[in-house]
């Protein structure tokens, strides 16, 4: 991502290939990694409706959006993720997030 913040093209073999990946389980799970610990994990497909949900929970005013649009630049087509990876690409990203993806129930 930093090449594409430069300006610079960046594929996604070219991603993968660095193995700076955003594994973030170890934030919210205990130290062996099989259990969540936080009160509530956000799933980033459904950022704005559940951020609602919890800024309602603590009763803070929250009017839907986060005033900035992180990521929006970086994938404009909103091809279903299956469609996108090759299968070396899919390999990788499942080796790579196996435990995320056994934690929150997603199929890959």
């Amino acid at each position: 991502m930093h090449a594409a913040r430069k300006g610079d093209s960046l594929t996604l073999d070219a991603y993968l290939a660095t193995g700076k990946l955003p594994i973030n389980y170890r934030r919210y799970t205990d130290p062996s990694g099989r259990k969540i610990i936080v009160d509530r994990v956000v799933r980033y497909e459904k950022l704005m409706a559940e951020l609602s949900e919890v800024f309602a929970q603590i009763n803070v005013p929250f009017e839907g959006t986060l005033g900035a649009k992180a990521k929006s630049e970086y994938r404009q087509d909103r091809t279903p993720y299956h469609s996108v990876f090759n299968e070396n690409q899919r390999r990788i990203v499942e080796i790579a997030f196996a435990r995320e993806i056994e934690l929150h129930g997603y199929r890959f």
